[in-house]
């Protein structure tokens, strides 16, 4: 494995990733990070620090990545308190498992040679001018990402001693055909299973629920009476699709629309052609005059097609009888496309025509002259468009007015609805999960659950939420976060302790059952229930109730004949139980391509990467200063 481990820095997957490590840095523009670093840890792991400067640069690397991927829609998301809270929290877990991985490195002794370091260096396209690495360019990139030289080696060859570490341990999982053909039999296996359900709803009547328990149970849950801050909204839309819908389209206009563009509403003549061409590099009687003889030829009857293939010097063409395809302007010599241009029927030959390639003979092949459509047939297309391009012309003026007098006048939205000729709509008390269209969007929702905003109470400015699509709002009401006293779910509280209640009697009677040792028939007729039996059944798929199967699967085979037995609680609170007394094995003799053996190694390394990874945090002293790693609020 050490062996594979020393390849790893070498491969292109190690050079790849280090290269966009640096090319994020670059695009990023972390320099103004590095250039005013700062001693606080935001987490201190077995001793070694991860200090702000460092937090803020990985900070910055990923929010360079989720800008890229996520376009214009990133600033929404990201303006979301929650959100930014969660991303930073997940930065620095990243750097706390890179950090434990470095620290298993050295502890390894795995590191890289100076050579190898500036090799790669030298090889990453970043740094290269015409495929050559430039000095100046790398001085460049370094003074931009806020490094030193030395820093900046040290940085690669960490990375590339943890790339070496990664590759080894992937390239060194391997899948055996037994082991793959042995996960198939059990995925193809299948059992007879036969069960009875202990309904949890028999009991109610032997449940009592006291206030005291009530009590406690409000006291162990108090999370869950938490309510989520709402508001009740009031907003004026704004929409270009809307606009469209109240505009009406003469005939007239139609018309003077149609006639000013005509070729839009047309198709282009298609023609194919064909041609012999002798070549000459200027005028050459000779050769003319041998077109001149081809040419008497083809008019005599011969084989266009044939003589293409024995004398055209176009060899390319002459293969296919001299077949050029579509023609369209501006692709041949001008005289040759003023001759082709001028046949009109499918056959027509040219004269011979002189080029600065030499002599031709061309043919039409086929030819499809250009067609108007009818005014009937586009007139709901242009209905639309017409539709489309009023609309967006008063949607703009409009925007300029609905921004003006939702700002001139801020505490209500009556006058801005009646310039854009709309009504004020109103919304109900809603948390941020409860939000309805068009309310939806994220950066309604930021704006509306925004606190300051809330204290405000003024109108916002106009929210994009799609293309020409405009929302004004501002909060009618709110209502904070508050834990429901115990008089609002004391119903809710009763029911959720009866059906837990149930449920546990339910189990009682289950494990009493099971305590007679009997056979599952027995069992049933002791309960009082009729036994249900499923033969053969899949490990996949099937109508049997999936807790049910999922458990019949865990279970143990049969041991000389007798079934085994065991219980499980549905989701409902009901308690079945399980018998299985068969086993079905499927016969696997199909050899795994090497695809699959791959796929199923990589997914193995994964798994044993990150459980690796997992449990040297489990071990790690590891401390998080989350102040340090939380901006400060203005």
């Amino acid at each position: 494995m050490l062996e594979r481990i020393r390849e790893g820095s070498q491969g292109v997957v190690a050079k790849t990733i280090l290269g966009l490590v640096i090319l994020t840095f670059a695009l990023a523009g972390v320099g103004s990070y590095l250039s005013s670093p700062t001693d606080v840890a935001v987490a201190v792991v077995n001793g070694e620090e991860i200090n702000q400067t460092q937090f803020e640069q990985a900070l910055q690397r990923d929010r360079a990545r989720m800008q890229q991927q996520f376009g214009e829609m990133y600033e929404t998301i990201a303006a979301d308190p929650a959100y930014n809270s969660r991303f930073r929290g997940e930065v620095l877990e990243r750097l706390i498992d890179e950090t434990l991985q470095q620290q298993f490195v050295r502890k390894l002794g795995i590191r890289v040679g100076d050579d190898q370091v500036r090799d790669t260096i030298r090889s990453l396209g970043e740094f290269q001018v015409d495929g050559t690495f430039n000095n100046d360019r790398y001085i460049a990139l370094l003074r931009q990402m806020g490094y030193q030289s030395a820093d900046f080696r040290e940085m690669v060859r960490e990375d590339m001693a943890a790339s070496q570490f990664r590759a080894g341990v992937f390239a060194s999982e391997f899948y055996l055909p037994s082991e793959i053909q042995q996960i198939r039999k059990l995925e193809q296996q299948s059992r007879d299973i036969s069960y009875f359900v202990v309904k949890a709803a028999n009991f109610a009547d032997q449940v009592t629920i006291s206030e005291q328990m009530i009590e406690d149970y409000y006291q162990m849950q108090l999370q869950r009476f938490e309510t989520e801050p709402k508001v009740a909204a009031e907003y004026v839309e704004l929409s270009a699709a809307a606009i469209a819908e109240d505009i009406e389209i003469t005939d007239q206009q139609i018309q003077t629309y149609y006639d000013a563009n005509q070729a839009r509403f047309s198709t282009d003549e298609e023609r194919e052609i064909a041609h012999i061409m002798l070549e000459s590099e200027g005028a050459d009687d000779a050769v003319a005059a041998e077109a001149a003889a081809l040419l008497s030829q083809l008019r005599q009857g011969a084989d266009f097609a044939e003589l293409a293939k024995t004398r055209s010097a176009d060899t390319f063409s002459a293969e296919n009888g001299g077949v050029l395809g579509s023609l369209e302007p501006g692709q041949m010599d001008p005289d040759f496309e003023q001759a082709a241009f001028a046949l009109t029927k499918s056959g027509e030959l040219s004269e011979v025509v002189q080029s600065e390639y030499g002599y031709h003979i061309i043919k039409l092949v086929s030819f499809t002259p250009g067609q108007q459509q009818p005014l009937a047939e586009v007139q709901e297309s242009i209905v639309e468009r017409l539709k489309q391009e009023q609309a967006t012309e008063q949607f703009y003026q409009l925007q300029t007015r609905m921004a003006e007098i939702a700002f001139e006048v801020p505490d209500n939205l009556e006058e801005t609805a009646a310039v854009l000729g709309e009504r004020v709509r109103s919304t109900p008390l809603f948390s941020k999960e409860q939000a309805t269209e068009p309310l939806t969007h994220p950066a309604v929702i930021n704006k509306l659950f925004d606190q300051q905003f809330i204290n405000d109470g003024l109108n916002s400015d106009p929210i994009e939420i799609g293309s020409q699509h405009l929302l004004v709002v501002r909060v009618k009401e709110f209502q904070p976060a508050r834990t429901l006293p115990l008089t609002e779910v004391t119903a809710e509280i009763t029911e959720s302790l009866k059906v837990e209640q149930q449920a546990r009697l339910a189990q009682e009677q289950v494990a009493a059952l099971l305590a007679d040792q009997a056979d599952i028939g027995a069992l049933a007729e002791q309960a009082g229930v009729t036994l249900q039996t499923a033969a053969a059944t899949p490990r996949f798929g099937g109508s049997l109730d999936p807790q049910i199967r999922s458990k019949a699967f865990k279970m143990s085979r049969p041991i000389e004949g007798k079934a085994s037995i065991d219980s499980v609680t549905l989701a409902n609170g009901d308690v079945a139980i399980v018998a299985v007394s068969g086993v079905q094995d499927a016969e696997v003799t199909a050899i795994p391509a090497d695809e699959e053996l791959n796929s199923m190694a990589q997914r193995q390394a994964e798994q044993g990467y990150l459980a690796l990874v997992a449990a040297l945090k489990a071990n790690a002293e590891i401390s998080r200063n989350l102040r340090a790693a939380t901006p400060e609020q203005n």
